[in-house]
């Protein structure tokens, strides 16, 4: 490695635990997502050409499959049980917007060819960009998109935690404990090292990525509602999992496809602001169903922005995290299952004016 990318490198790292100490003394909610992503973006359009490699996200989407396995419980399947229709409805709700926005951009011809319908799914980014490659669609637009809508999501999160989150009242149920701090046993490292190094290796060999999230997640949750074992996040690995994930979403922004795509821009926002929009409409059944919910809970739980960002921006603040999980969990199953054949089906009968 040159020494100069060497130097890179150390000053993003440095930058982004810089900038995460600076938002935490601020009190920013998220700051350990927020901070590194924002840090990577200005040294992406800065043109140091820095780069994370997909591979290098395997191992943050398996410590999140950790961490989801880790809350969950009787009392959080319970949860999803006794509210599983309203769950299921918001979450297809939200995908059916998203194609339907999708749909009229599409046939406008305000954003090329099939983009607008891959580049604007709630979640499951990759498998977006992958597929929407296949179909012809362009997948640098189609990453833009979804970079974008993860960095306006986030945004979004912060503001209303910010607005509502400090005043609030506490919500109905406690927060969930997601993470240990101080000592950690041998026990839950080896447990933690077992889930993650099987998730990236069952991934890497099947060459399903998302194997490294569901792996840890189906056998974490399984093992630990057997009472074989418990599966617990060390405040240490989350954050480290965080930052990774904020510099990958980062530095996926590029120069150039920022400049070509300049006057494109509107019509992304635009789209990515409707969407975000929809998604906040299904905070209503949302607030109804979960008795003595914040709006707080209600927005995170619904943002189409990923369990990852919600999680961030719960930490620390007075969101009930299993309501929040519980709604997210529902959305990755929905969006992994209904999404990509959705938008094959709007992609192929659809055609741009």
């Amino acid at each position: 490695m040159p020494p100069k990318t060497i130097l890179q490198w150390t000053l993003l790292m440095a930058g982004a635990g810089a900038s995460v100490v600076l938002l935490r003394a601020l009190h920013v909610p998220g700051a350990v997502l927020l901070a590194p992503m924002l840090v990577a973006i200005g040294f992406a359009l800065s043109g140091a050409g820095l780069e994370l490699k997909p591979g290098i996200f395997l191992p943050v989407q398996a410590v999140l499959g950790c961490m989801v396995a880790s809350v969950v419980s009787r009392d959080l399947l319970q949860l999803i049980a006794d509210h599983w229709a309203v769950v299921l409805a918001v979450n297809v709700l939200s995908v059916v917007a998203a194609a339907i926005v999708a749909v009229v951009f599409t046939h406008r011809g305000w954003l090329p060819g099939q983009s607008a319908i891959w580049g604007l799914s709630p979640g499951a980014a990759s498998t977006m960009m992958m597929l929407g490659e296949q179909q012809g669609a362009d997948p640098r637009v189609i990453a833009l998109m979804q970079h974008l809508r993860i960095v306006f999501v986030t945004l979004t999160a912060v503001a209303v935690a910010g607005l509502v989150g400090t005043s609030g009242e506490p919500a109905a149920s406690p927060p969930a404990t997601v993470f240990l701090s101080g000592a950690v046993s041998a026990d839950v490292i080896a447990v933690l090292a077992v889930l993650i190094a099987a998730g990236v290796a069952v991934a890497i060999a099947t060459k399903w990525r998302q194997a490294a999230f569901w792996l840890p997640l189906v056998v974490g949750s399984g093992t630990q509602l057997a009472q074989l074992s418990s599966v617990q996040i060390p405040a240490a690995v989350a954050a480290v999992a965080f930052a990774v994930g904020g510099c990958y979403a980062g530095l996926r922004f590029n120069k150039k496809v920022l400049l070509d795509s300049l006057h494109l821009m509107p019509a992304m926002l635009l789209g990515i602001l409707l969407m975000t929009g929809s998604c906040i409409a299904l905070m209503w059944p949302i607030l109804r169903s979960f008795e003595g919910v914040d709006a707080l809970t209600a927005f995170l739980a619904i943002m189409p922005g990923g369990i990852d960002a919600a999680v961030a921006v719960a930490h620390g603040m007075h969101a009930c995290v299993p309501v929040i999980l519980a709604v997210q969990v529902m959305r990755l199953i929905v969006v992994t299952i209904l999404a990509p054949p959705m938008a094959r089906l709007v992609a192929r009968y659809c055609v741009p004016r």
